[in-house]
């Protein structure tokens, strides 16, 4: 039999542990999201053939201004209406997974123009990833920057 004060001690450092390990899978998995999150938006940056290799093939997005487009609309005449700085910032990253779905919602500060119309400079974005063969691929993004 186990005294109780060793008992008590050994429930707690159990406890910590575990505690200690949930906290490092959460910001492995916000580093993983923060990760995704910049390849996908160098990706829109650099242009179709990028964006063309990270999107899933039910990819869909909807805009601010309410346009959306499927994966072959995107890569044929959605991203080439999108041009932006390289100087961005993802900041309030709230990130959930289930299996291979992972879904991200956060605030980016961009300079960006979507159909020439400068649009707000930070605004909320949701986007969702599927992990296909050991790849992030994005399955869908939603874009609530509104044009000013």
């Amino acid at each position: 039999m186990i005294p109780a004060k060793i008992a008590v001690t050994l429930t707690a450092a159990i406890i910590l542990s575990g505690l200690l390990s949930a906290g490092a899978a959460a910001q492995s998995l916000h580093d993983t999201a923060k990760e995704q999150l910049v390849a996908f938006l160098e990706a829109i940056i650099a242009g179709p053939k990028a964006v063309e290799k990270i999107l899933a093939p039910e990819y869909q997005i909807m805009r601010g201004n309410g346009v959306g487009f499927d994966r072959d609309g995107y890569i044929s005449r959605g991203v080439g209406t999108v041009s932006a700085e390289r100087d961005f910032s993802h900041d309030e990253i709230v990130v959930t997974r289930s299996d291979d779905i992972m879904v991200v919602r956060y605030m980016l500060r961009i300079n960006e123009t979507i159909d020439g119309k400068p649009v707000a400079k930070r605004a909320p974005r949701l986007t969702v990833f599927r992990n296909i063969g050991g790849k992030w691929m994005v399955t869908a993004h939603a874009n609530f920057a509104v044009s000013r």
